[in-house]
């Protein structure tokens, strides 16, 4: 679910886990199917990331089209008219900052829905859809700070993260797997398999998974900090955004090393350092 206080990229809600079971993983050792490491592999033309890449597009879009629909049903959609065309208006604008680069048609259709309760956040789900809660924007003390949050969910769609997260939670998911079945082959590791099950989950989950997720953050918010300059916008907003969210999430913030999210006044600093090696503006 959405993580509060903080931006949370390529959200699926309540879209499907990718569960394998014994059967299907052996199965797919015996054809070649399982863990294409070597040809999922491409690089991103954006970001100029190495990527892993198990699903298309599309395919993220599916699973997440049903949780988007269940989200604006279950949860009330602002009907301040003022507030929806502001966001509508910052979004345009930055998105059409994003076209500049080439990699984000400023013509595709977009679903932009805010959503009315008190959440300091904002997602994008594959499919061009984007959620915006009214707390975000009441925390933002202009429309380059909103502008800021909107590019670095724009980022999110160009980096391509939704269907390299699920490609790695899938992979990491079939290798835990496929070393619970080596471990119960074992005669003499059979009677620690929940134990190093739990390790082995706990080193995927602190040593694969988090790490990616906090580097497509970074990855999201140089990309947004981009598209803010193009669209005009200020980019040292970007830089106070984050002050604002350290000091709103104070006290409530897990070490970063667990966390989805890089620290703030990290991503503060970072963003700093990336705006003054670029030319944007002088920090």
């Amino acid at each position: 679910m959405v993580e509060r206080i903080d931006f949370d990229g390529e959200i699926l809600a309540n879209a499907p886990r990718i569960n394998m079971s014994r059967r299907a993983i052996i199965c797919g050792i015996a054809s070649g199917s399982v863990l294409p490491f070597v040809t999922s592999c491409a690089t991103n033309p954006a970001t100029g990331s190495n990527q892993f890449i198990l699903f298309g597009e599309d395919q993220v879009a599916g699973m997440a089209a049903s949780a988007w629909t269940d989200m604006k049903a279950q949860v009330p959609v602002t009907a301040n008219s003022r507030l929806k065309s502001r966001v509508l208006n910052v979004w345009n604008r930055t998105v059409r900052g994003a076209g500049q680069t080439g990699y984000v048609d400023p013509n595709a259709d977009w679903d932009v829905a805010v959503f009315d309760t008190d959440d300091v956040n904002a997602f994008v789900m594959p499919g061009n859809r984007v959620g915006v809660y009214r707390g975000i924007t009441e925390l933002t003390e202009n429309d380059d700070q909103l502008s800021s949050v909107l590019g670095h969910e724009t980022g999110h769609v160009v980096g391509r993260h939704a269907a390299e997260r699920l490609s790695i939670t899938t992979a990491a998911q079939a290798g835990l797997m496929l070393g619970q079945i080596a471990i119960t082959q074992s005669e003499t590791l059979s009677k620690y398999g929940t134990a190093i099950g739990a390790l082995g989950g706990a080193a995927m989950q602190f040593g694969v998974v988090l790490p990616y997720s906090r580097k497509h953050e970074s990855e999201a918010d140089r990309l947004g900090v981009d598209y803010m300059h193009n669209a005009g916008y200020d980019v040292k907003q970007s830089v106070r955004l984050w002050e604002l969210m350290a000091a709103n999430s104070e006290g409530q913030r897990q070490p970063e090393f667990m966390s989805t999210h890089p620290d703030p006044l990290n991503r503060a600093a970072a963003l700093k350092q990336y705006i003054n090696a670029k030319g944007y503006a002088l920090m």
